[in-house]
């Protein structure tokens, strides 16, 4: 995955094997620099492409042949996704513009909700990200970000509302083997929320202490 997206690889390899325990399929993940380069002639973020067969798929050799196949850009937000350089801003600005410009990539946005790994306030996304992209077209958060957290049990259902969340917005991928029961994940995003409330009272650790 790109490293300016810090954190991305680690879902996505979480994903690789969620899928790969319930089902043959095989995951991999791509570079999206080379991706959108070869594809789009452009540089960005990482991405995750899922095939008409359900297989989530992936190469750093060309990717041209697989445009027609659902694709999805993984964005995880943090606080080091905006505001670390122009640089960094400028990059991950073409990706996403690029991404949201053709009608074949999904973008999918996860919110860090573990402080040790640059968890912040959403509202501080809108500080800090370029304007270009909560402005009209793009209106980069438009949708909801599913929440990440670490502890084990919540950070399965993160994960399968991820896969899910695939599903909905590509419905080519709806009789694959990769989304779940949407009636067990209710019970479980119920008993989550809960979680999180009884964790709202810990003090978030001081990120500059030593």
């Amino acid at each position: 995955v790109c490293d300016s997206n810090n954190g991305c690889l680690d879902i996505a390899e979480e994903l690789k094997d969620m899928v790969a325990a319930r089902s043959d399929e095989t995951v991999f993940v791509y570079d999206a620099a080379e991706y959108l380069n070869d594809n789009y002639h452009q540089i960005g973020d990482d991405l995750i492409e899922i095939g008409e067969d359900g297989n989530v798929r992936g190469s750093l050799m060309s990717q041209s042949h697989l445009g027609h196949r659902p694709t999805f850009l993984l964005l995880l937000l943090n606080e080091l996704t905006f505001g670390q350089s122009n640089e960094s801003d400028a990059e991950m600005e073409m990706v996403i513009t690029s991404c949201i410009n053709d009608p074949n990539i999904h973008l999918v946005l996860v919110h860090e909700q573990d402080a040790f790994k640059g968890a912040c306030d959403f509202n501080e996304f809108f500080e800090v990200t370029p304007q270009k992209l909560m402005d009209e077209p793009y209106n980069l958060y438009r949708e909801i970000a599913i929440p990440l957290h670490s502890m084990k049990e919540y950070r399965t259902v993160s994960l399968k509302l991820i896969l899910n969340k695939m599903v909905t917005l590509n419905p080519k991928l709806a009789q694959s083997s990769i989304s779940y029961n949407r009636g067990s994940l209710i019970g479980s995003i119920h008993q989550l929320k809960r979680g999180i409330l009884r964790m709202s009272s810990i003090k978030r650790p001081d990120r500059f202490s030593m």
